[in-house]
């Protein structure tokens, strides 16, 4: 398949754009894939010529927003994470609003905490040359401090409906982890 090709690229972009309006109305668990086909006005077999399965589309979506975030170098990832999510999300209170209507479900969870955990260990791990920490941590355990630091800062910002500057959630997850990125 020609990933560059004008229709490959529409019916993949109606896909995504048809699963992230389902996730506003309704759990991830309980779309399938002829929601999202029927929402897209794409043919079922279509979908499968470009997704081997809900899970697979969903990556891809989150892949596609969070694009602008992972592209940015790791020393604005890891040195002011938050700011950089914001400068780097567009339709930010959207994706609140959709984390909110998902929190629930355990299917999205796994699979996006899995695919987190893939893409920032392998991102750590090509960058471990530009990371400080204490010497006595190890360097497998640093993107694990990392997610689970920023999952938990964003978890207790929505629960407690605190409202926060990037800026101020930084300096939070500074205060409570000392890990710093050098510039190259």
């Amino acid at each position: 398949m020609n990933h560059s090709d004008l229709r490959v690229i529409k019916t993949k972009r109606a896909l995504s754009q048809s699963l992230f309006t389902l996730l506003d109305k309704k759990e991830f668990s309980g779309i399938t894939v002829n929601q999202i086909c029927e929402d897209a006005l794409v043919h079922r077999t279509t979908f499968y010529k470009h997704f081997y399965d809900k899970y697979d589309l969903l990556i891809y979506l989150v892949t596609d927003l969070t694009n602008g975030f992972f592209s940015a170098d790791i020393s604005d990832r890891i040195n002011k994470p938050f700011s950089t999510m914001f400068e780097s999300f567009t339709n930010v209170k959207f994706l609140e609003r959709i984390s909110r209507k998902q929190e629930n479900d355990r299917e999205l969870e796994e699979t996006l905490v899995n695919h987190f955990i893939t893409v920032l260990q392998n991102d750590i791990k090509k960058n471990e040359h530009r990371i400080t920490v204490d010497d006595k941590i190890p360097s497998e355990l640093i993107f694990y401090i990392y997610g689970s630091t920023l999952h938990g800062i964003m978890s207790w910002k929505n629960d407690y409906n605190m409202d926060l500057s990037p800026h101020e959630l930084d300096k939070i997850y500074h205060t409570l982890i000392n890990i710093k990125v050098q510039d190259d």
